[in-house]
């Protein structure tokens, strides 16, 4: 995979870098509301799944940031030219399993392995990594809620993965709107990259294709 080392000696946010770094909870996280109206009407015409046609559009908006891209590994700083989707799957007897899904395929590709990925974690699937994590970017959601903010559970020592999740669409007036939330790693990520993910994601949803 492609990745490349930082020298954050030399970045403009190298004392924002030192600084969060020392910090035991180093996570910076919001909810905002997405309207995916034009999204739905797209799935609806199309008769493709919810949940890896919103994956793709959310995975490609974190991509579109490098910041999102950047890891702490071995306490150096790399950014990776792509990063993929590991994502929680509920399993028929209420437990969950991981999955790993290539965004970087084009739509319809994706599309196609990513229902037999989801369909070979479901019933198949566990909770054990089966690579290396520092690549990709968490996903998962909570279809039950529409919810205004969430607390997620991270590790101790904290990873950088980026943390990405949504709960209930609703529909008023006309217009469907969604709650999505991101969390990241202070010591790489502040709010104007946080912004630019939401930016880029209201883009690509708001697309008729």
């Amino acid at each position: 995979m492609d990745k490349r080392i930082v020298d954050m000696t030399g970045d403009p946010r190298r004392e924002q870098f030192a600084y969060f770094s020392a910090m035991a909870d180093p996570y910076v996280g919001v909810t905002c509301q997405v309207d995916i109206t034009a999204l739905m009407e797209r799935i609806r015409r199309d008769g493709t799944p919810f949940f890896l046609s919103l994956t793709y559009e959310v995975i490609a908006a974190a991509n579109a940031v490098p910041e999102l891209r950047r890891r702490i590994e071995e306490g150096r700083v790399v950014e990776y030219g792509s990063c993929r989707c590991s994502c929680t799957v509920a399993k028929p007897d209420g437990a969950y399993a991981y999955c790993t899904l290539d965004t970087a395929l084009p739509l319809a590709e994706f599309l196609k392995t990513g229902r037999t990925a989801l369909e070979t974690a479901k019933y198949g699937g566990t909770m054990e990594e089966s690579e290396d994590h520092e690549e990709f970017f968490f996903v998962s959601c909570v279809p039950w809620l529409r919810y205004t903010g969430m607390v997620q559970p991270v590790p101790s020592p904290a990873y950088s993965n980026v943390r990405l999740s949504w709960g209930k669409w609703t529909e008023e007036n006309g217009r469907i709107s969604l709650p999505v939330t991101i969390l990241a790693h202070h010591a790489l990520v502040d709010g104007v990259h946080i912004g630019r993910f939401y930016e880029e994601l209201e883009h690509r949803v708001s697309k008729a294709r």
